[in-house]
């Protein structure tokens, strides 16, 4: 009946069977495919084997009225998300569900939406991104919680609570607060008194800034139909009785040269701080790589002629375009992290993360939540060696690259297309682009530049270790 193909998506409608012997009546459902994956979405139609048979090759009148809706169904709701899906080259499973459920997002509330987001985002890769949008909805349930507390006996005790435990992400010590939020309760009034209470719980400006930004943004929904409130009801705005979003919110996250060697020259015997001070050290000498990259390493990756880790950055992988690779100068501190946690068996992943997973497409999903599953604790490390160190408390893996580009552009002056190129980022626009090629060479000596000059470093040379520095 329906058959449809777009860009490598197809649909069509399919009778699933349970069992083997196929005597009872089953559900009909819209099977979406792309990229050999299969997932079912309901009718809410069903049929034995024989009346299937029957609606699919005869014109009964009986079947009339189900065969218009459910090709009204098609046209006016699968077919045009599939087709922009499809010009767009942006599908995925998530973002599909997504859209069909905001068909109906009259009845969707706040963690609904920051759920749905948060899918999309992870599914493509976006994890720092993610990460963002999950913190803006656990500190939104906190107050939340807080608001629902009538005695300020358990108030304040609730504040003493979120600050004892503000660094704690995971393990039983973390504060996991779960409460509904619907999106009338979103008023001026609302974010002024949520603001009073991350205020009260140590949350920084710029921090509430960027919560309130993406609070925004999920309200103004623009990848879905309209807004989640409509511009009458809409809380935020600079005119009076509006709420408006800090200034500053927009917190830098970098460190300077010397917070990045404080760090790597923190000794511990604590292997979680071990773990999370040398990821963070290889991340920032590895042209500011982000975590999901350097899970995905291979020692495959790692050019012998030129002592160079070679890879595609996954995010900025598409179909159909020319892969862009960066290069990445193994230094010698980058060599004693890969000696204290590499897998020992030189043939799959530099680092253990991901092992047992093969790095396939067929396997995103699992490598996906093998990423996100050791981001955590590594990132709740990283905010203890901060307050050891007294560095920013909001330390986590996403420092490693701002500071890299940072460092590169405001201090060594180095040219912006060369910055560009030796982090992955797009210089099509740039018609001197080019004309700029590095050399191994000339990428080693700009790292190179970024090691510390009191520090000895440990490396192999010719089966020999040395001492450098």
């Amino acid at each position: 009946m329906i058959h449809y193909r777009n860009n490598g998506i197809g649909v069509k409608l399919v009778r699933k069977k349970r069992y083997q012997e196929d005597l009872t009546v089953e559900p009909i459902y819209w099977q979406v495919t792309y990229k050999r994956k299969s997932r079912l979405y309901s009718t809410g139609f069903s049929y034995t084997v024989e009346e299937w048979d029957d609606f699919l090759n005869k014109q009964l009148r009986k079947h009339k009225d189900t065969k218009e809706t459910l090709q009204n169904y098609f046209d006016n709701t699968l077919q045009p998300l599939i087709k922009k899906f499809a010009e767009n080259n942006s599908f995925s499973f998530v973002a599909l569900e997504n859209k069909l459920k905001r068909k109906d997002h009259q009845n969707i509330n706040v963690n609904e939406a920051f759920k749905y987001k948060i899918e999309a985002l992870v599914e493509n890769n976006k994890i720092g991104n993610a990460t963002i949008y999950s913190s803006t909805i656990n500190a939104l349930m906190k107050f939340k919680h807080y608001k629902r507390l009538r005695k300020n006996a358990d108030k304040e005790a609730f504040i003493k609570q979120c600050i004892e435990c503000k660094h704690i992400s995971v393990g039983k010590k973390a504060l996991n607060i779960t409460a509904k939020i619907v999106f009338e309760e979103i008023t001026p009034e609302f974010l002024t008194e949520c603001e009073r209470f991350w205020l009260d719980i140590k949350i920084a400006h710029g921090t509430i800034g960027i919560y309130m930004r993406t609070l925004r943004a999920i309200i103004k929904n623009e990848e879905g139909e309209k807004p989640y409130i409509n511009s009458e009801e809409y809380p935020f705005g600079k005119k009076r009785g509006k709420y408006d979003i800090p200034e500053g919110g927009r917190r830098e996250v970098a460190l300077e040269l010397e917070g990045i060697w404080g760090i790597e020259g923190f000794e511990t015997d604590i292997d979680p701080l071990i773990l999370a001070r040398d990821v963070i050290v290889f991340m920032y000498y590895g042209n500011g790589m982000n975590f999901g990259d350097f899970c995905r390493l291979m020692y495959e990756d790692i050019d012998a002629p030129t002592q160079e880790i070679v890879f595609q950055r996954k995010k900025t992988l598409r179909d159909g375009e020319k892969p862009t690779y960066i290069y990445v100068p193994l230094l010698p501190p980058m060599v004693e992290i890969i000696n204290r946690h590499g897998n020992k068996k030189q043939d799959g992943y530099i680092f253990p993360f991901l092992n047992g997973i093969e790095p396939t497409s067929e396997n995103e999903d699992k490598i996906k939540e093998a990423i996100n599953a050791a981001l955590a604790p590594i990132n709740s490390s990283l905010k203890i060696i901060a307050e050891k160190l007294e560095l920013d408390p909001e330390l986590s893996t996403s420092y490693s690259r701002n500071s890299y580009i940072t460092h590169l552009t405001t201090e060594m002056y180095v040219n912006p297309i060369v910055v560009k190129k030796m982090v992955g980022h797009s210089t099509k626009k740039d018609v001197t682009a080019g004309y700029v090629n590095l050399t191994p060479k000339k990428r080693r000596e700009i790292n190179s530049k970024l090691l510390n000059p009191n520090k000895k470093y440990t490396t192999i040379n010719s089966g020999k270790a040395v001492e450098t520095g």
